[in-house]
């Protein structure tokens, strides 16, 4: 599933790969919505603990269980009950699935990125220059290789989970199970 929300934090808030919106990394002013179920919001937690920005960006964790009207929360920024009403906040006229993660724009008040391969990507630069953190998770001379096992990940462990987890009958389960979690 293509994200629909793809622009780009850089230390300036110039444009970002393949001239993606920009918006300037600063202190406070991100927020991410994550998760906990979720192994795509998984990594960028993770990368937020290793690029230490625990004091940079907040995080919200939304309900463990999705029902009805989808990702359930208890939002400090705006007091929804709903993830959904923050994708409408960001464009009125969203129709999409809402996803985590969530890098919500506290200032301009939009979705700068529900896609995850790119948040921990940002996470990895965007900040250095306020953290001093300069430890890269994503070196140029490796990029191949993680792009490679991160493609694996992607498809037979994240994808898997999510058959499996939201199989809707015992077949389907099994399925799941054994074309992607068992390979």
């Amino acid at each position: 599933m293509a994200s629909s929300f793809r622009s780009w934090l850089t230390t300036d808030g110039q444009a970002g790969p393949d001239g993606a919106l920009g918006f300037k990394a600063e202190k406070g002013r991100y927020h991410l919505y994550v998760s906990l179920a979720c192994p795509w919001a998984h990594r960028t937690l993770i990368s937020r603990q290793l690029n230490e920005l625990q004091d940079y960006i907040d995080v919200t964790v939304v309900e463990p269980i999705m029902l009805g009207n989808g990702w359930e929360l208890d939002d400090p920024l705006y007091g929804f009950d709903f993830l959904y009403q923050l994708y409408l906040k960001a464009d009125v006229n969203y129709e999409g699935r809402v996803t985590v993660p969530v890098l919500w724009d506290k200032q301009t008040k939009t979705i700068v990125s529900n896609e995850s391969s790119e948040i921990i990507r940002m996470f990895d630069t965007a900040f250095n220059h306020l953290t001093g953190n300069v430890d890269d998770y994503y070196p140029k001379d490796l990029q191949q290789e993680i792009d490679t096992v991160n493609a694996r990940v992607y498809e037979t462990i994240n994808n898997g989970v999510y058959r499996a987890g939201f199989a809707t009958t015992q077949e389907a389960y099994e399925t799941a199970f054994s074309n992607y979690l068992i390979r």
